[in-house]
């Protein structure tokens, strides 16, 4: 294969930053229009939405019926990983002002009225998977994201199965060695490249 698969990600990693780059303001307000209109209740716990301040108040209230202050935790949640932050004590008013300056979180509390969660989804990979994320193969042919190389064997996402005898007529020999290997994603743009490439090598799209 002349165009080497490799060659083929870095256009299209090229090709979406000049396309989608003067459109990226407006896609990141569109996606926190639609997290907000397509929230789904948490299961188990007391959840409202925040754009629905009137009801939320008095909810709010409620929370905090016996005691000034709960604790708080931001729970981020991305494409790849996601993590914890520690947000402290807050207060009703501290609460009310959050959730007015990030309107697309959604906000719960556990059945004992102790510990609220926001919620943050992010459309990025988390710094722990921008660190050690690294796309690979496994003998069974899986198609997987792994936190270290795939030979650590530590599989964060499993996405298909590929068609191995169709990928290896079309990929040389030096290029499937790196995909067993490993193939190193630091950011969104390389994340969904790689996964679209490998996409066309997938078991149920291919004919053997």
């Amino acid at each position: 294969m002349q165009n080497s698969v490799w060659k083929k990600i870095k256009k299209r990693i090229r090709r979406k930053l000049k396309r989608y780059g003067s459109l990226a303001w407006s896609a990141a307000r569109l996606y926190t229009l639609l997290a907000v209109l397509l929230s789904a209740v948490i299961s188990g716990t007391a959840t409202v939405h925040a754009n629905a301040m009137t009801s939320f108040k008095d909810e709010l209230s409620s929370w905090f019926s016996d005691q000034q202050k709960l604790r708080a935790i931001l729970h981020r949640v991305y494409v790849c990983g996601e993590e914890i932050v520690e947000l402290g004590n807050l207060s009703y008013e501290n609460v009310v002002i959050l959730i007015q300056q990030n309107p697309q979180w959604k906000l719960s509390v556990d059945q004992a009225h102790t510990i609220m969660r926001f919620e943050e989804h992010v459309d990025d990979l988390s710094p722990h998977c921008k660190a050690n994320a690294f796309f690979g193969i496994d003998d069974e042919g899986l198609f997987s994201l792994y936190d270290g190389t795939p030979a650590q064997e530590k599989v964060m996402k499993t996405f298909f199965q590929l068609n191995i005898p169709y990928l290896e007529s079309r990929l040389p020999k030096q290029e499937l060695e790196h995909l067993q290997h490993g193939i190193r994603v630091r950011d969104i743009e390389e994340y969904d490249s790689v996964l679209s490439t490998f996409n066309e090598f997938r078991l149920d799209r291919v004919s053997q």
